[in-house]
């Protein structure tokens, strides 16, 4: 009768050993997803902040004109530098950047990817001289004015 019991208690030991195991183990797993959402969350939060403030920085380092165009039924806002404009626009998922001479032709079938949004925007402010940008990422948008007083 002593070994039945001593050997219920080893069971029994043994068997919450094991169910202390199988938690820690799905502790874990459960985790790591939520640390690698989080993760994820940051870095397309702060990819859609870099993209912003690298065309807000460029908007603030013109020292001619900046100003919005239509090229083939898509915006392009130009930012007129010395003798070369650079233009920058939404095409295909993707926030484009080229820099060409001051009043040369272009099309929108080349530039330099700055990154890939789901929706990207920008709007002139007669009114206030304010030019308003605006991106979208999964989902959640951005939104940031730039005062561009002078440089219309």
């Amino acid at each position: 009768m002593k070994n039945k019991a001593h050997s219920t208690n080893v069971l029994f030991m043994l068997i919450l050993f094991t169910l202390f195991a199988v938690l820690s183990v799905l502790l874990i797993i459960v985790g790591s997803n939520v640390y690698k959402n989080i993760v994820d969350s940051q870095e397309k939060n702060g990819t859609s902040r870099n993209m912003l403030s690298y065309v807000t920085n460029k908007v603030r380092l013109c020292t001619d004109k900046v100003f919005i165009e239509e090229k083939d039924g898509t915006k392009v806002l130009v930012i007129e530098i010395d003798s070369q404009e650079t233009l920058i626009f939404f095409k295909d998922g993707e926030i484009k950047e080229a820099t060409i001479s001051a009043g040369d032709d272009y099309n929108l079938h080349f530039g330099d990817v700055i990154g890939e949004a789901d929706y990207f925007s920008f709007e002139l402010n007669e009114n206030t001289d304010m030019l308003k940008l605006k991106i979208v990422m999964d989902g959640k948008p951005k939104t940031i004015e730039v005062y561009i007083g002078s440089y219309r």
